[in-house]
């Protein structure tokens, strides 16, 4: 255990000295992370906000896992049209033509369930038609709340006083769940309004 509390001052020690440094190496390494969609990345990007504070954190963890994901969806995009493209087409055409009038707003939500892995979510869009800048869009408005809310766990680990305060109430406060329910309701009454117009 001692060694972990060694390696864990160690990098904080760095952070200290070569803040840019150890903030793109942690970039980096996010990026790829992401890019392989391997399960965990909740332990990293709480790591974020236990070394680098809740706000740079957040900017890390957030851009790493969005451009680290978008690499995964163009990769795979073109896996699947190249090896299954008849079975891309009609899931591609199906799905696209049911959330093509409010696609932004379905994407969001997709983004938003709490649970689903990243390797799941990022091969179900990578069948959908939907542009890059859709797809960074929706990322980073869906992806968020669950970030911000991770990278604040792992600033509290800074404090082991503040830690043992901590409670469920603080992380999920009443504030914050009715602004994700907010959230979710405007986009849903954006999609029933744009279904019935047209």
């Amino acid at each position: 255990m001692n060694f972990f509390y060694i390696f864990l001052d160690f990098i904080k020690l760095n952070i200290e000295n070569n803040f840019i440094l150890t903030f793109l190496l942690f970039f980096v390494f996010l990026l790829f992370y992401s890019a392989f969609s391997i399960p965990g990345n909740l332990i990293f990007i709480a790591s974020t906000g236990y070394f680098f504070g809740i706000y740079f954190g957040f900017i890390l963890s957030i851009l790493g896992l969005v451009f680290g994901s978008l690499i995964f969806f163009i990769f795979s995009k073109y896996f699947f049209k190249k090896i299954f493209p008849n079975i891309y087409l009609k899931y591609s055409n199906n799905v696209s033509n049911y959330i093509s009038k409010s696609s932004i707003e379905y994407l969001i939500i997709f983004r938003m369930i709490p649970g689903l892995p990243l390797i799941l979510q990022n091969l179900c869009l990578s069948l959908l038609d939907i542009k890059k800048g859709a797809f960074i869009l929706t990322s980073l408005v869906g992806f968020s709340p669950i970030v911000f809310t991770t990278v604040f766990i792992g600033y509290q680990f800074n404090n082991i006083d503040n830690l043992k305060k901590l409670s469920f109430s603080d992380l999920f406060s009443k504030e914050f769940i009715i602004f994700i329910i907010l959230i979710i309701t405007i986009l849903i009454i954006k999609i029933i309004y744009k279904k019935n117009k047209n």
